[in-house]
């Protein structure tokens, strides 16, 4: 589905409202459409967007209804043109994190909205083929943000706006008995409501929830079935632990599990954990390439014009025609350099072929500022580990090293345990202390060709090449122990020890990209969790 032109899905009738148009005029056209989006047209181009978000906070501000909507729809336009895919629309929206993306002819002319919504429903057969479950982007998602069902509207309000949030959850004795969403304040706003009053009165209930365990494509289709744009998520007792919305689904279809990758949408994003200096996106048709989305840094060094326009704009032709040579022959560059102006650059990337209708292939840039000797560090400063970035990277490489000699590795990943009970009993400073102790266990423990790095918080990574399951268990299992025999001493005189919980995974057994390994390991690391901690899962 992620082929289909945007021509044939958009929404046309009733999204679009004339410049001179009233708050309340725009207010009722949302309300009329339920696509929570209305977009102000001047002279037939769209000028400005507001959406439900945009009506929270003009009640929260409590400006009169009878302004002009053109004076408040002052949000950055994303817009793409009705001959670009579903697959495109996809990345647009999460390089640019939006909901809602506004559609023209060639001529620029206004042609109607696409939201997130209709993207889940074009998508699901993606969804389906996903391992990913609502457990695995839990941790990615903000904090549960709720109130209690005796808390004034006026609070509903401020939390939304302050917090940037769709909807806050309405939770008594740990159970979510409602919800409050945008789409509910941009109804009542036309109703009219009291502030004061309790949100009992005006609150969406039952609430329809979701398990830890529950494979994102069954959330897809509870949201579609049930017309909801997200759900809150409970523990094993019903208690409301967070919230899912469209916008993390869309965000993990794409591949954003800790930089795991999505393969089923045929696109890295590997390059992205690499953090280099500045990144660009961009989409090859075959016949021209142009730039979807470069990070802030390439943005405030070459202007928000770079977008939607040529590669060419950015880099010069002559050189643009040898680097795309070399990433349609060998599908990667490493190091290729080009001048512009004063300032010389050096490029890596990939190309990741689609045979999508247009769009053939993604591309994705590091540009290096040379000139200044920009240097990208690879170590976590705390442990002296390689970091995240590296690992990113060499796992990367490994697996293509692997793939081509035909070889095996394991990856473990490691978890040190009840490390937040640590920190809160004995400081922040005291687990740093500990996890420096831990890594240089590590060190000393692994063999020579192994590399390990410091994943994030109290998490580790080791690879090990040219290593099946079989020989790298006891040789984990032999760091296990030693772990568990260390007494670390505190800055504050106190010993403490610790325990590590190992899930163990290997290429080509249990996947044959990043996304599928990361996701074994961190599987098995779950299960080595239930099962009491401090042991090693490798299978299952």
């Amino acid at each position: 589905m992620i082929g289909l032109f945007l021509r044939d899905i958009v929404e046309r009738e009733n999204v679009g409202i004339c410049c001179d148009a009233s708050l309340k005029d725009l207010i009722a056209m949302m309300n009329a459409n339920d696509k929570g989006v209305a977009v102000v047209v001047r002279d037939g181009r769209p000028e400005g967007i507001m959406t439900e978000r945009d009506v929270v906070r003009i009640m929260y501000e409590r400006v009169d209804l009878r302004e002009p909507a053109h004076r408040h729809a002052k949000k950055q336009l994303v817009t793409a043109k009705g001959d670009r895919t579903v697959f495109y629309a996809l990345s647009l929206m999460i390089e640019n994190n939006v909901r809602r993306l506004v559609v023209t002819d060639e001529e620029g002319a206004f042609t109607g909205v696409l939201t997130q919504k209709d993207l889940v429903r074009y998508l699901e057969e993606d969804f389906y083929r996903s391992k990913i479950r609502v457990r695995h982007i839990l941790e990615k998602v903000r904090p549960l943000i709720s109130l209690p069902p005796s808390a004034p509207m006026s609070s509903v309000l401020t939390k939304m706006v302050r917090h940037a949030i769709s909807s806050v959850p309405i939770v008594e004795g740990g159970k979510a008995v409602g919800i409050i969403t945008e789409k509910d304040i941009l109804r009542l706003s036309e109703e009219g409501f009291s502030l004061e009053e309790p949100v009992r009165r005006f609150m969406s209930h039952p609430v329809v929830t979701s398990t830890l365990e529950v494979p994102l494509f069954d959330v897809v289709k509870i949201m579609s079935a049930e017309n909801i744009r997200r759900m809150v998520i409970v523990d094993g007792e019903e208690n409301a632990i967070g919230i899912v919305t469209s916008r993390d689904l869309l965000r993990n279809l794409e591949g954003d599990f800790g930089s795991l990758i999505e393969r089923k949408l045929k696109h890295t994003k590997d390059v992205l954990n690499l953090f280099p200096e500045m990144l660009v996106e961009i989409i090859d048709t075959g016949k021209e390439q142009f730039v979807i989305w470069a990070n802030e840094k390439v943005m405030s060094r070459f202007g928000r014009e770079i977008l939607d326009k040529p590669v060419t704009d950015l880099i010069p032709p002559e050189k643009w025609e040898k680097v795309h040579g070399t990433l349609q022959k060998c599908a990667k560059i490493e190091d290729m350099r080009f001048k512009k102006g004063d300032y010389i650059f050096e490029i890596s990337g990939f190309s990741i072929k689609t045979d999508v209708h247009e769009e053939r292939g993604m591309i994705q840039l590091i540009l290096r500022d040379i000139t200044e000797d920009v240097k990208l560090y690879t170590t976590d400063p705390l442990t002296g580990l390689y970091n995240r970035r590296f690992l990113n990277e060499f796992l990367m490489k490994e697996l293509e090293r692997s793939k081509r000699m035909e070889k095996q590795f394991s990856l473990a990943l490691i978890d040190l345990d009840n490390f937040k009970i640590l920190n809160d009993t004995y400081s922040h400073a005291a687990g740093d202390t500990v996890l420096k102790w831990i890594a240089h266990v590590m060190v000393q423990s692994i063999r020579k060709a192994d590399v390990i790095a410091r994943y994030g918080g109290e998490e580790f990574v080791i690879i090990m090449p040219e290593t099946v399951l079989e020989p790298a268990v006891p040789v984990l299992d032999r760091l296990r122990e030693k772990i568990a025999r260390e007494s670390i001493p505190l800055p504050d005189g106190n010993t403490v020890s610790v325990t590590a919980s190992f899930g163990l995974a290997a290429f080509p057994e249990d996947g044959d990209s990043s996304a599928d390994l990361l996701i074994a390991a961190d599987d098995r690391l779950y299960k080595a969790k239930r099962n009491g901690k401090n042991c090693i899962i490798y299978s299952g």
